[in-house]
């Protein structure tokens, strides 16, 4: 009977797993690849096989957690029924649960890396061209700006999950209520704002306005 090979480790996931460790140890972000290659006496060539720089690393990080919550949420069958809004609210509670055993060094990350304008716009970027299934948006504002790349209605669901895992980080309060009362309030809000006959207007006007780009709009 042939023996059951063991599934290699992804080297991307162990260096997350020491750079967190080097903050939880330290208490401090490492200021350089040196630092954290010295602190896990590894070579500067094993770290540059996997990310280009020190912020496509810090960068991965966050997004493990929203792939892992994407993954769980795409694995639950009885998701598939529920409404957006719904689905929606279950993915934030996911990404947090994924993030609470982080969380003393997510307190130390979000902290610092919110003093750099820099890296949080980058990474507001990178986020957005993402593709988690449980943000994704199909529907008809989805459909009329398509043709340009945008969908306004996703980048809202990414950017509010985003907002959630920050807000989540610096909860003081007894068992995250305040985290739980953030979900609810703020998704309520995002789906009344983001799905008004208003909006719904701007976006049929969106639309024609694209038909007539050739003489009415242009991205060039």
């Amino acid at each position: 009977m042939a023996k059951n090979k063991k599934k290699k480790k992804d080297p991307r996931v162990q260096l997350v797993s020491l750079y967190k460790k080097y903050v939880t140890t330290s208490g401090e972000l490492p200021h350089s690849i040196k630092d954290l290659m010295r602190f896990g006496d590894l070579d500067f060539k094993d770290f540059k096989k996997h990310f280009k720089n020190l912020e496509e690393l810090e960068a991965a990080i966050v997004l493990w957690y929203f792939q892992c919550a994407d993954d769980i949420l795409q694995g639950d069958k009885e998701a598939k029924s529920w409404d957006q809004k719904d689905r929606h609210a279950a993915f934030l509670y996911l990404l947090v649960e994924q993030a609470s055993p982080d969380e003393l060094f997510l307190s130390e990350f979000v902290a610092e890396k919110r003093k750099s304008p820099s890296f949080m716009k980058s990474f507001a970027m990178t986020l957005n061209a993402q593709s988690f299934k449980s943000l994704d948006h199909h529907g008809k504002s989805a459909e009329m700006l398509s043709s340009i790349g945008l969908n306004p209605k996703k980048t809202a669901l990414t950017n509010h999950a985003l907002s959630v895992l920050w807000f989540y980080t610096f909860d003081s309060s007894a068992d995250k209520q305040d985290t739980d009362a953030f979900i609810e309030k703020t998704s309520d809000l995002l789906f009344r704002l983001t799905d008004t006959s208003t909006l719904t207007s701007m976006f049929d006007l969106g639309k024609f306005m694209i038909s007539r780009k050739n003489t009415a709009f242009s991205w060039s």
